[in-house]
């Protein structure tokens, strides 16, 4: 339990009546203080050009709450946990699209090829056929057609 306790200021004076007056104080006054805080400087071995990142953000520690670095790590935590996931069933997604795909696609890509091609083969045949009329026109076949229709 910590118990508070007022310190009166040497150069503040209270009156009666509830007024406080600080009184105007010498520069000289605290000269005897600085030694201390010069002692202070030259003791310290802790040299701020040489401080690694890890130790800035090590010292932050102190300054943020224990409450609020909990709310913070949950908060992380919970945004960790829906991109994980999102991440992960994006990919069982993509997974799942490109196999169907490729199950469904190949073999439909194979039938429509090998059907262009026939086309194309029949196509070619009937040009070779109407080429035969016309190189051969004595012949019987040619005349046959003919009578016949």
């Amino acid at each position: 339990m910590v118990k508070l306790t007022q310190v009166e200021d040497e150069f503040q004076t209270n009156y009666s009546d509830g007024n406080t007056t600080v009184e105007k104080v010498e520069v000289d006054t605290f000269a005897d203080s600085d030694s201390e805080f010069e002692d202070d400087e030259e003791d310290d071995d802790f040299d701020i050009e040489n401080e690694t990142i890890y130790e800035r953000v090590a010292a932050l520690k102190d300054i943020i709450s224990p409450q609020h670095r909990d709310q913070i790590y949950n908060l992380s935590a919970t945004v960790s946990s829906y991109v994980q996931s999102g991440l992960n069933n994006g990919g069982k997604l993509l997974w799942t699209l490109t196999s169907s795909s490729l199950l469904l696609g190949v073999p439909l890509a194979l039938a429509i090829l090998s059907e262009t091609q026939l086309q194309e083969m029949e196509s070619n045949m009937g040009l070779q056929q109407s080429a035969q009329d016309v190189l051969a026109p004595g012949s019987e076949e040619a005349f046959g057609k003919k009578q016949q229709a």
